[in-house]
């Protein structure tokens, strides 16, 4: 069998020659583009800070944290919080190493179902990409209402704690309504320029780490004397998944339930890749940004975590609260009424900005598969508008589909935990067909870039395979008992749903399905064109020269 290489650029006879074509001067970064197939067409202006910043700001701790706070509590409490976070943060650093080492190689805004293409070869490529595309796609553009609804229930909270007998505040379409204002300003961002791009992440990080300091300084200090001990901390489960007079989910898979509580948090590991086209020394950067994010979470959350749950002070008002979102009756035991306002608001405002930075590699992804034709009206939602080159067109249809999944908020009780589970599962997915691809189809063919995991890439593939697979079948167990059409864990239906249009898409009949024309990603430069360009600097970021991890 023939051996390819990876990237691939199409076949040859693709695209008219252009031999007698003068060579043209062109950055490393547009000539790693070019000879991957794609034109510069993004602006190119970000750095190291910025591709960390997408990732930090997507996992966004002092939010997501707070998120599914009263979840987890619910399932498995301060002990399946601690233990579920820590072993959920510190695998997920190894399966970033093992992402970035891919977005290392393949530096491009399609990110993973680029690189499934690449790993697939001829036989399987289009296949794995097709399929990656869709599950990649319908993972971000889900997180974009799921993050957003979480801030909705922290302003809600913080209107409860004044108004608790406000009806309004417990209405489905005033929650609806409140995430849409939330989607319009994270989309702001998102439409503007990349010099407001820029201004919007350093505004995230800096809400970031006010509130980090806010956890660190104000709820110790609210709580001293009163901290609960490390029994209670370390020792004290919870099942409450249990809503019948019947016991029907054990302890044990109450704590596997509670494991959502840390995957819901880390996730979107190729928010970096997704702005490689736009980062200056992608190749390096973008690997850096994915890993760094990743780990600086893991990090500065566990310890975090830690002090909120020694904080704690009435336990049983705390899982019985009826507030939006719980985190709020834990706030008011500790720091009170009024804090716990101010903390719920800044919580709104930061976890607007996380959705506007789900938005941000929601867009690149949509305008990326529109690139290759994958979603219908590709040639619409591919377009770049204006001098500021930015693909508006998908990122409105990234913000209307997000209003179209809020309204599941009316009548259902388990909506966000669908929508989250849904998102992390199809995320899974698409993480796992690349690493699947990496090491059966595309083993002896990768060419790792100079930044690699070396002898390592092998184990923390495999070891991070088989996690995404056992996580994938908890986040599609039920949550809550007894099951009713209430209480039902919709994400298995949604992510039928996502399965069953790709595959259809794919077999439907000549002219129609993705297998009688879809090849790969189509190539904006051909070969020969990428033949005559000249880079202003050696190109020597795909020979394996650097020392690995």
């Amino acid at each position: 069998m023939s051996k390819h290489k990876v990237p691939l650029l199409g076949e040859p006879g693709a695209y008219p020659t252009s031999a007698s074509s003068p060579p043209q001067s062109m950055s490393t970064d547009e000539g790693v583009l070019a000879r991957m197939g794609y034109k510069q067409e993004l602006n190119r202006g970000l750095g190291l800070f910025e591709n960390w910043a997408a990732t930090f700001a997507c996992m966004n701790f002092v939010s997501g944290m707070p998120i599914l706070f009263g979840f987890v509590m619910m399932t498995g409490g301060p002990q399946a919080a601690f233990t579920s976070w820590t072993m959920v943060s510190t695998i997920s650093c190894f399966l970033a190493l093992a992402l970035a080492e891919i977005a290392a190689a393949l530096p491009t805004a399609g990110g993973i179902y680029f690189w499934a293409f690449c790993l697939g070869g001829p036989r399987w490529g289009p296949f794995l990409s097709w399929m990656t595309a869709w599950w990649n796609w319908s993972a971000w553009v889900l997180a974009v209402p799921g993050t957003q609804l979480g801030a909705t229930k922290f302003l809600i909270s913080a209107l409860q704690i004044h108004y608790p007998d406000a009806a309004v505040l417990y209405e489905g379409w005033f929650t609806w309504l409140l995430i849409v204002v939330g989607l319009l300003i994270a989309l702001l961002p998102n439409i503007t320029s990349q010099r407001w791009l820029q201004r919007y992440f350093r505004f995230a990080i800096a809400i970031f780490f006010i509130l980090f300091f806010l956890f660190w300084f104000w709820f110790p200090i609210a709580a001293s004397g009163k901290f609960r001990s490390a029994t209670f901390v370390f020792r004290t489960f919870n099942n409450g998944v249990n809503l019948g007079e019947k016991k029907q989910a054990s302890d044990a898979y109450c704590w596997v339930i509670s494991l959502l509580f840390g995957a819901w948090e880390f996730g979107g590991y190729d928010a970096s890749a997704h702005l490689a086209e736009e980062t200056k020394d992608a190749s390096k950067i973008v690997a850096r940004g994915m890993w760094m994010s990743t780990c600086s979470t893991t990090i500065l959350s566990i310890p975090t975590l830690i002090l909120i749950l020694f904080c704690i002070q009435d336990f049983d008002a705390l899982i019985s609260a009826t507030y939006a979102n719980n985190w709020a009756e834990f706030l008011v035991q500790v720091i009170g009424p009024r804090g716990a306002t101010a903390i719920l608001v800044m919580n709104w405002i930061d976890c607007t900005c996380a959705t506007a930075a789900v938005i941000l590699s929601a867009q690149r992804v949509t305008f990326a598969i529109s690139r290759d034709d994958i979603l219908p009206g590709s040639s619409f939602f591919r377009k770049v508008n204006g001098a500021n080159h930015i693909p508006v067109n998908a990122a409105l249809l990234v913000v209307f589909i997000a209003g179209a999944v809020s309204c599941s908020v009316f009548g259902s009780s388990v909506a966000f935990g669908a929508i989250t589970a849904t998102t992390v599962i199809c995320q899974n997915t698409a993480y796992l067909m690349v690493l699947i691809a990496r090491h059966t189809f595309g083993r002896s063919s990768f060419e790792p870039a100079r930044w690699n995991l070396g002898s390592l890439s092998l184990p923390i593939g495999c070891f991070t395979i088989l996690w995404i697979i056992f996580l994938s079948i908890v986040l599609l167990l039920p949550q809550v008992f007894p099951v009713t059409r209430e209480t039902l864990n919709y994400s298995p239906i949604c992510l039928g749903v996502v399965t069953s249009v790709s595959i259809i898409g794919w077999f439907l009949p000549p002219g129609w399905g993705g297998r009688h024309w879809f090849k790969g990603p189509n190539k904006t430069i051909s070969p020969a064109q990428a033949e005559t360009l000249v880079c202003e600097s050696p190109a020597s970021s795909r020979k394996n020269t650097e020392s690995p991890i």
